[in-house]
């Protein structure tokens, strides 16, 4: 082998260091703004979300709130919190198992939220007259019977005035939207149609959802005896 080709080897390897070390690095930027996004979703996103969610909701201490299927409970401990112990929230189980949401509460350190493990049906599970607001974040299209019964069962759970916020993935999003997910004119439409006022409609909220925010009327008709 001759200078020249032993030159030539020796850039050739060079050029091959180079590159893998770019490719190093462009894998790990892209791992490491993985990391950071997945990061942001569990923090700051998290705590903007429900900074806006005590906003639409109009959460102030004393106050009841319902979190129907509220999932790990995230939400449910975000909210119990800024109602304060002179306030409660409700809890009802799903889509993840009632010990996790129990596990979060627990371990959260809030005494003032009430988990619903069971209820019949597509029932909001929660005790009557008892919100002054509730959550459905991401659930609204996920019920599997007749809407209908659900909203009117809805008016029986919570108070006159009460706030309801829906949240829900756009069918159109280009990514992560669930099968079957509701427009929101068509939410707005049931809603109003079962007596609910429309208060705001939020077409963007985070990423790819929206949320509706919606007041019960002052008479949600005859209470069932106890």
């Amino acid at each position: 082998m001759t200078g020249t080709d032993r030159g030539s080897l020796r850039l050739d390897r060079r050029a091959a260091q180079l590159v893998a070390a770019g490719l190093l690095v462009m894998f790990s930027s892209g791992l490491a703004a993985g990391w950071m996004l997945e990061r942001y979703d569990a923090g700051v996103g998290f705590e903007r979300e429900a900074e806006r969610i005590a906003e639409v909701l109009e959460l102030a201490p004393g106050k009841s709130v319902g979190d129907i299927r509220a999932g790990t409970g995230r939400w449910t401990v975000d909210m119990a919190r800024r109602v304060g112990p002179e306030g409660q929230a409700f809890a009802t189980v799903g889509p993840d198992p009632a010990h996790v949401l129990m596990a979060t509460v627990a371990d959260a350190g809030v005494d003032n939220v009430t988990v619903i493990t069971r209820t019949p049906g597509d029932a909001p599970r929660l005790p009557l007259d008892c919100c002054d607001a509730v959550l459905l974040r991401r659930v609204y299209s996920s019920l599997h019977r007749e809407r209908p019964g659900f909203l009117q069962s809805l008016k029986l759970v919570t108070r006159p005035g009460a706030l309801i916020a829906i949240i829900e993935f756009h069918p159109d999003a280009p990514t992560g939207p669930p099968r079957n997910t509701l427009p929101r004119r068509d939410v707005i439409a049931e809603f109003t149609a079962a007596g609910f006022t429309l208060v705001k409609d939020h077409e963007r909220w985070f990423g790819n959802t929206y949320c509706v925010v919606l007041r019960r009327g002052a008479d949600a008709g005859p209470r069932p005896a106890p």
